[in-house]
């Protein structure tokens, strides 16, 4: 009977570590052709926008809140959305740290708002050099009049946890700006969520209207290394902004803002 027990007990606890281990990336990317994974796995950043035809939800990791988002905006006829995936290997100085070590790391550079500061695009009107995307960045002590604040900094990695900042981002093109920033965290993965709590404009107009623009960082932990899903939705029809002096084609812009925020995570991670 002991026996019995001994042997019920060592398969549930397989089943157990089972559940909790990491994923493999071979596993959640089901909807890659070879050619493609070998481009994420080669480290390219995989780029689609809806309004260009292309399939976003399909390069969102399988299984994780990323892809949940892509495949509901995706299906909203009064939206337009912009993605990435890109996959990126342990740093060298994480080969004897804990799960809990590299995900409380994980944790605190997503968390690390006042770092956006300075992070770059290729500007094309530049003549493909880099440009500042946001000249200053920083959490907030409250999202209603809230002052500038330290960088929130966990003590340890929680298994499952929700939380909620505010964040003022000064963007070059469309200004400063207050984003309400929601993380989740569920097991492996980090899910960050950025929403403009007011208006963005350009010059005088008005690009997207208060929560009409989500951004989101996807950070999936597998065995090979992390998985990295972004995600810009934007909630109106229109794809460009027109003035008397240019035009602003929003996919172009909202797109170099989810490739800015991982290339940030990227070097943060590796720092």
């Amino acid at each position: 009977m002991l026996k019995k027990r001994n042997v019920i007990l060592l398969v549930l606890l397989t089943i157990l570590f089972s559940l909790s281990a990491e994923k493999s990336i071979y596993s959640v990317t089901s909807s890659y052709s070879d050619d493609l994974l070998n481009q994420l796995l080669s480290g390219e950043t995989i780029e689609h926008a809806s309004p260009y035809g292309e399939d976003v939800p399909s390069i969102a990791f399988d299984g994780t809140r990323g892809k949940e988002k892509a495949i509901k905006d995706n299906n909203n006829p009064d939206c337009f959305i912009m993605g990435l995936s890109s996959f990126i290997e342990y740093p060298e100085g994480w080969s004897n740290m804990t799960r809990d070590e590299k995900k409380l790391e994980i944790i605190n550079t997503l968390l690390s708002i006042s770092t956006i500061k300075g992070i770059t695009y290729i500007s094309h009107q530049a003549g493909e050099k880099p440009k500042v995307l946001f000249s200053d960045s920083y959490t907030l002590t409250a999202l209603e009049k809230g002052k500038k604040a330290y960088d929130v900094k966990f003590e340890y990695a929680p298994e499952e946890y929700e939380y909620e900042i505010a964040a003022y981002l000064k963007d070059n093109i469309f200004g400063g700006n207050v984003y309400i920033i929601d993380y989740t965290i569920d097991g492996d993965e980090i899910f960050v969520s950025f929403t403009n709590k007011e208006k963005l404009k350009f010059m005088f107009y008005t690009a997207v209207e208060a929560k009409e623009l989500n951004m989101c960082v996807d950070v999936l932990m597998t065995k090979e290394g992390l998985a990295v899903f972004a995600l810009a939705t934007v909630f109106r029809e229109e794809t460009s902004i027109e003035t008397p002096f240019v035009s602003v084609h929003l996919p172009s812009a909202f797109m170099k803002r989810i490739v800015s925020l991982k290339d940030w995570f990227v070097k943060e991670i590796n720092s």
